[in-house]
């Protein structure tokens, strides 16, 4: 005959033991989705840095208006970006008021800003 309480202590450990891996699967799961979303982040603002780097280097080399114009124009779209984490905003406006408005001017860059630009590939032909 089986005592008792090892038929309870069975009971017990086939009911739990399955709930328990549940229980591990669910923290998991968790923790690799916290994972990822940290991951994302780190990744936007990356990107966010490496445009906003490229942007300024743009309008710094000074060279030729298409590049200073160009270095503006990605400001101003990074700004309104959902790229843009909203901890970064105020770098990349203080950024875009700082170099941009103060090298272009605010009327030249109130023009390319407000442009209505249509962006097309170029071909062969047109580079």
């Amino acid at each position: 005959m089986i005592p008792t309480w090892i038929s309870v202590v069975g009971v017990v450990m086939t009911v739990l033991s399955p709930l328990l891996a549940l229980g591990g699967v669910f923290l998991g799961s968790y923790l690799v989705r916290k994972s990822d979303r940290e991951l994302d982040t780190w990744r936007h603002r990356e990107e966010t840095m490496r445009m906003v780097r490229w942007a300024v280097e743009q309008i710094l080399d000074g060279e030729d208006n298409a590049g200073t114009d160009a270095g503006v124009v990605t400001l101003r779209s990074l700004m309104r970006s959902e790229l843009l984490q909203p901890e970064d905003y105020d770098l990349v406006a203080a950024l875009t008021a700082a170099v941009a408005i103060d090298r272009v001017g605010a009327a030249a860059y109130a023009d390319i800003a407000d442009a209505d630009i249509e962006v097309v590939e170029g071909d062969s032909d047109n580079g």
